[in-house]
């Protein structure tokens, strides 16, 4: 697994990232990180979309899916039934966003580690031949943020902009009128991922900070898209 993990994940990533390094990053770390993080979130873009797109029909479905929970309390049976009918009819797969997160775990794992060893230089011995490696990594970004070293401004930014993904994501996914979501609301979920957001980054180099406020960003974005494609897509139905 370790030999899989590293052949096929972790060592092409540091080769992208070196290479990003030499060439259109200019010699600048942080920009090869946002470079590289815009790349993996394009690469899985079709998986997140489906992910989200799937989501929020869950949540519009949440009505239809608690009558029948309901109705159906005492005969486990017909209910399981009738819930698996209701997904097959609007094409939802349960079990899709777990797959997606735990598709995206190695990788973390993968871009945290080629983070972390590239700027400690222990990565000269993973480069294929046609990389080469630079004398040194420079860790400061834009000129102003070393990458090796925590920085607390990036460390709160990245958690208010946390904030605001998780406060943005569910006033979209909100439940119909007169439903109760099972899930917190938007400020407590927001808060709560801000606060680990800070927690989890504090001991870290900020590298792995601007990563993370970078991919949220991003989150942010494609959020918004996979909105307005279902909207778009329910007003083209209400107009046959």
């Amino acid at each position: 697994m370790s030999y899989l993990f590293n052949t096929f994940l972790y060592q092409p990533i540091i080769n992208i990232l070196v290479l990003l390094y030499n060439s259109v990053a200019l010699g600048d770390f942080g920009v090869a990180i946002i470079m590289l993080t815009v790349m993996v979130r394009l690469a899985l873009y079709p998986m997140y979309h489906k992910m989200l797109h799937q989501q929020t029909l869950m949540q519009k479905l949440r009505p239809e899916m608690k009558k029948i929970q309901d109705e159906y309390k005492d005969d486990k049976e017909k209910q399981t039934k009738l819930l698996l009918e209701l997904y097959r009819e609007h094409k939802i797969k349960p079990f899709h966003s777990f797959l997606v997160l735990l598709i995206q775990l190695p990788i973390l794992w993968a871009l945290f580690r080629a983070f972390t060893n590239t700027l400690n230089g222990s990565v000269s011995n993973l480069l294929y031949s046609f990389i080469s490696a630079p004398e040194a990594f420079n860790p400061i970004f834009l000129g102003i943020l070393n990458l090796n070293e925590r920085n607390v401004p990036l460390i709160i930014l990245t958690a208010i902009v946390q904030f605001f993904q998780m406060k943005i994501s569910s006033t979209i996914n909100k439940p119909a009128e007169g439903q109760k979501s099972p899930m917190p609301s938007g400020n407590i979920m927001g808060g709560f991922i801000a606060v680990f957001t800070v927690f989890i980054l504090w001991s870290l180099p900020s590298a792995v900070a601007l990563y993370w406020l970078t991919s949220t960003l991003f989150s942010l974005g494609q959020q918004f898209v996979c909105n307005k494609t279902i909207k778009d897509a329910e007003l083209k139905g209400n107009n046959r």
